[in-house]
């Protein structure tokens, strides 16, 4: 693990502007999936022990660290495709020939502009796909999840994650003429959805195959892991 001064500094600065008690709180020691930094995590917007100190991941980020590692995926060397990408991710991989970091606009974290509803890719370029959080931005969500099935390699694997409402059983669509400060309260910031169970159907539409990304409750305590559900997706070779 190499420690990232700079970012530590500026994490532990905003830490205690959110949270100075945080500092006294018995906190437990955890491990990052992302950097492998072991350590003290820190407050985040919402709840505390949210952000790794050292590369700023987030719970839903350490999710897919800990898939990769367990999975032995890496960037290096595979054709790569994520969408919306992670400052943590873009703070600890190296970089890679391969790797697309895309987004609908530019951001500091992305380099091409993608639409996700239009993947100016040819048919399976990607090995890898991670699109985590993404969906529920998107209108047109359907032709997003045609769109990453189109460009995965059959060989290949994809990691989606959206925001799944686990106690229900379909997905809402807020009608056009509610106003956008009560979409927000009820499906988040920003999302023009709320999603239910039914999303693995969603994913399946196009032919993928999917399967739940699931981990064991001393791995939740000891990265400090987001509760909520996580889907591989492989293309259906049968």
């Amino acid at each position: 693990m190499s420690l990232n001064i700079g970012h530590l500094i500026e994490e532990w600065a905003r830490g205690l502007l959110r949270d100075p008690g945080q500092y006294v709180a018995p906190r437990a020691l955890r491990e990052c999936t992302v950097c492998d930094f072991e350590g003290r995590f820190m407050t985040g917007p919402g709840r505390r022990e949210r952000r790794c100190p050292n590369c700023g991941s987030r719970e839903r980020d350490r999710i897919i660290g800990l898939f990769m590692r367990r999975e032995g995926l890496t960037v290096t060397g595979k054709r790569v495709l994520h969408m919306a990408p992670e400052a943590a991710f873009r703070r600890t991989w190296p970089a890679a020939p391969g790797y697309v970091a895309a987004d609908l606009v530019p951001t500091r974290t992305s380099e091409r502009r993608v639409d996700i509803t239009a993947i100016d890719f040819p048919d399976a370029r990607f090995d890898l796909i991670i699109c985590n959080h993404v969906l529920e931005h998107v209108d047109a969500d359907a032709k997003a999840i045609g769109e990453l099935y189109r460009v995965l390699d059959p060989k290949g694997v994809a990691i989606i994650s959206v925001p799944v409402a686990a106690d229900r059983l379909t997905t809402w669509t807020p009608p056009a003429d509610m106003p956008r400060t009560e979409v927000d309260h009820i499906c988040g910031l920003g999302h023009v959805r709320l999603y239910g169970m039914d999303f693995e159907d969603r994913l399946r539409a196009p032919g993928f195959r999917v399967e739940r990304i699931t981990f064991s409750s001393a791995e939740n305590e000891r990265h400090r892991l987001a509760d909520e559900i996580v889907h591989l997706c492989r293309k259906d070779r049968a």
